[in-house]
């Protein structure tokens, strides 16, 4: 059945490893932590290690972090810190940061200073996906490459980076199709299960993934279909790896059936050529010109568009903002929002600014609930219109 599969996904995703991470480790082969979406996982797949995305979950507290991060940094960084600093991610091989974000960079050098890790990748991201930048971050994808190949010993040429496509996009497709199904009139799951699923595409290796993707895409054709009468959410925002979250959401009585976040469906790329004469490059462009996030400063028309188009896709009734403390880039993202909204009266929007690793209280679910009924008034009030318009 689709719950026990669904169950078993959220079972992987509880802690920072698993099971199958234990048995790719066990087997010899390296694993290496990232941090960032444009840390392309085809590049740590072709220098034969396992791509694992770094995240703070099984955190109880953030204290070991907080004592070398400002409290002014987000709660996603100071928790994964507070589990580095304390030896839980001694397992990794390696680890990759980037200048993201300041949270992000700053951490890069507790990273360097504060853990055993053998091998410290970084990646100096541009602001502005521009053609003329791109130039730029290529060269950065080749010095972590021949980096990753000194430090393990490899040679990840061309023929291995094709083989990590191929991989890669594999698992991609399979979130296309659960995606798709987020999407029906009657979605065959909700969006707290679909962000399950989005996440342990990021800490399986490929293979395992693909397995148990095939099981729940099987399974859920003969699930019946969930009730989105109450509203059809589309969510987007900073980091999000908390399912819980969506859950609290949920529990309020709709379904979030698509998402733009950077754990969750920014995280699905066009599907890269596998036969591509220049197969890095061909990895650098897409993750380069994706769906951005928020720290491409310049490019919040296109990511504006790209809402809209989801929103219109998925027959949204309405957008969750949420964001962690302190997230300045999307804090910006935020008012830019806000002011098309005003502008353009596109959409109805609830902006929701959290803390990590912290269950959504009382207060959150209150706030969802006025917001579903601020969108039931409103379709309340076009039906008669829509019902006139037709009579003429």
């Amino acid at each position: 059945m689709a719950e026990d599969i669904l169950r078993e996904a959220s079972g992987l995703i509880r802690n920072i490893s698993n099971r199958h991470v234990d048995e790719w480790k066990a087997s010899g082969k390296p694993v290496v932590g990232y941090f960032c979406h444009y840390v392309p996982r085809e590049v740590i797949l072709a220098a034969g290690a396992l791509p694992l995305r770094l995240r703070g979950a099984g955190s109880e507290d953030s204290s070991s972090g907080d004592a070398y991060l400002s409290s002014r940094l987000c709660t996603f960084a100071r928790h994964v810190m507070s589990l580095a600093i304390d030896g839980h991610y001694d397992f990794l091989d390696g680890e990759i940061s980037s200048n993201s974000c300041d949270h992000v960079r700053r951490s890069a050098d507790v990273f360097r200073k504060k853990t055993g890790i053998d091998f410290h990748g970084f990646i100096s991201i541009p602001r502005n996906p521009r053609e003329s930048l791109y130039g730029y971050y290529l060269e950065e994808l080749r010095k972590l490459l021949a980096g990753m190949e000194e430090q393990f010993g490899v040679k990840a040429g061309p023929d291995e980076l094709r083989d990590a496509i191929r991989q890669i996009n594999a698992n991609r497709d399979r979130l296309r199709q659960i995606n798709e199904m987020r999407a029906e009139d009657q979605p065959k799951l909700s969006g707290a299960e679909a962000l399950t699923i989005h996440i342990a595409s990021q800490v399986l290796p490929p293979a395992v993934f693909i397995d148990l993707a095939d099981r729940l895409i099987e399974a859920l054709k003969d699930r019946p279909g969930l009730d989105t009468s109450r509203g059809r959410l589309v969510m987007i925002g900073a980091e999000l790896d908390e399912p819980e979250y969506l859950e609290a959401i949920e529990s309020q009585g709709a379904l979030v059936v698509g998402d733009l976040l950077c754990f969750g469906g920014r995280s699905v790329l066009a599907p890269l050529d596998e036969n591509a004469a220049d197969p890095l490059d061909e990895i650098g462009r897409a993750y380069f010109f994706s769906t951005s996030c928020a720290r491409m400063i310049g490019d919040f028309p296109k990511r504006w568009e790209e809402l809209n188009q989801l929103y219109d896709k998925v027959r949204g009734d309405g957008v969750i903002f949420e964001r962690i403390i302190f997230c300045d880039p999307w804090g910006a993202d935020l008012h830019n929002i806000m002011h098309r909204i005003e502008k353009e009266d596109t959409f109805p929007l609830l902006s929701l600014t959290r803390e990590y690793n912290i269950v959504p209280t009382g207060q959150v679910k209150t706030r969802v609930q006025a917001f579903l009924e601020k969108i039931e008034i409103a379709k309340a009030q076009k039906a008669p219109k829509a019902a006139a318009g037709g009579a003429r």
